[in-house]
């Protein structure tokens, strides 16, 4: 009877140390994320906040489709210097991205670079430099009334882009003050 006693007193109290371990376990894996690394990518995604608002300066947002009949401009630089901005930028935000956890902000984030990105790819097709070289006058360019029609139809666009890259910046804005509440 002792060692049977004692054989259940073992299993017993094994069996207690074993679920208090798994349970400090759990409350160790309760908050994944721990306060340091959430502050970090606080910081991260400000500094990449902070230089994605310099492409949003650049840029012209309009109200409305109105608004930009009316002034019909994509940005207060020209197209030459937003794309050298751009570059900059990228190369600032596409580390600090990298080091992100994978999450809403850095969506919104990757997603406002990305209409940027998007927004200079079609501007370039209707930039028109002041200074033209001979070489880029060429007879092989026949534009049909369908390239034009699609040619007027790219500033609406552009500005789309502008538009989505600014909302995208104002929420990931919003989830970090929200964050820091």
């Amino acid at each position: 009877m002792n060692r049977l006693s004692l054989t259940l007193l073992i299993l017993f109290f094994g069996s207690a140390v074993a679920f208090g371990q798994s349970v400090a376990r759990l409350d160790k894996s309760a908050n994944l994320i721990p306060d340091n690394e959430t502050r970090d990518e606080q910081v991260l995604a400000a500094r990449t906040i902070n230089a994605l608002k310099r492409l949003d300066s650049n840029v012209i947002i309009y109200r409305s489709l109105a608004d930009f009949e009316d002034q019909g401009k994509l940005a207060r630089v020209p197209f030459a210097q937003f794309a050298n901005d751009l570059q900059a930028v990228t190369n600032e935000v596409e580390p600090m991205l990298s080091r992100m956890p994978q999450s809403r902000l850095k969506t919104e984030i990757t997603n406002a670079l990305y209409s940027y990105r998007d927004g200079a790819f079609w501007w370039e097709k209707i930039d028109q430099p002041r200074v033209v070289h001979i070489s880029a006058l060429t007879s092989t360019e026949n534009r049909t009334s369908s390239d034009s029609a699609f040619l007027a139809t790219v500033p609406y666009t552009v500005a789309i882009h502008w538009r989505q890259a600014n909302r995208y910046l104002k929420r990931a804005e919003e989830l970090i003050d929200g964050s820091r509440k």
